[in-house]
């Protein structure tokens, strides 16, 4: 008599083991499972970092500050620390200030940029220089586009700044739609750049955090578990 096969009963979902186990709602384990995958990613990313820098834990970078040069001025310590600095705690801190300033950075050129809609070609012919035309991106004219000189007014009574037509013509033949960056954001930049050089992956807020938690610099007002 041949034996009865009885058919394996498959596993569980881990979604409805976690139900079972815990009495929660589908809502509550997609969340738990992200914390759980995002604790996961962190650990990782500090074993990166700590095999590099050769240290136990990354809790220990706060005693790794670079050594500045003798008698550099203050307002110099900043560029220094982000092109010379290898300590990724000192990028993130960096990192996390500029953005700050990035977000709030107000002059002429980041008003003209956040605020400059198409406008009509015929505009750019009458105000500026026809020959110059070629160095102006095209996604900039709209046949029924708002006209420079009403733009220039609005932006002048919204902002505080005297931003005239002139102003205007000399944005649109430096920059193209979306692409200008003021000068912090170039910084943030730059920082991101030097964060991945040394740790050689790319800096997210979540991790800035972590660091800044784990070595006791937390961003005020913002509770982050220590993973």
């Amino acid at each position: 008599m041949e034996p009865q096969i009885i058919p394996a009963v498959p596993p569980k979902r881990n979604l409805e083991r976690y139900i079972a186990a815990t009495g929660k709602t589908e809502i509550e384990y997609n969340a738990w499972a992200t914390e759980v995958g995002k604790k996961m990613h962190i650990n990782n990313l500090d074993k990166v970092v700590c095999a590099k820098l050769d240290i136990y834990t990354v809790a220990h970078l706060s005693n790794l500050l670079t050594e500045l040069p003798l008698g550099i001025a203050e307002n110099d310590v900043n560029d220094y620390l982000i092109e010379f600095s290898v300590n990724p705690l000192e990028l993130a801190k960096l990192w996390n200030e500029m953005q700050a300033e990035a977000q709030s950075w107000i002059c002429k050129e980041s008003i003209i940029a956040n605020s400059l809609a198409f406008f009509p070609k015929t505009d750019f012919e009458q105000f500026g220089d026809k020959n110059h035309l070629p160095d102006v991106s095209r996604v900039w004219f709209k046949k029924d586009g708002l006209n420079l000189d009403t733009q220039g007014q609005e932006m002048s009574e919204n902002s505080g700044f005297e931003i005239t037509v002139q102003d205007l013509i000399d944005f649109v033949m430096k920059w193209r739609p979306r692409t200008y960056k003021n000068p912090a954001e170039l910084t943030v930049k730059r920082i991101e750049e030097r964060f991945k050089e040394v740790t050689t992956f790319g800096i997210k807020d979540y991790y800035a955090q972590h660091l800044m938690k784990m070595c006791h610099f937390e961003k005020p007002g913002i509770d982050i578990l220590p993973f």
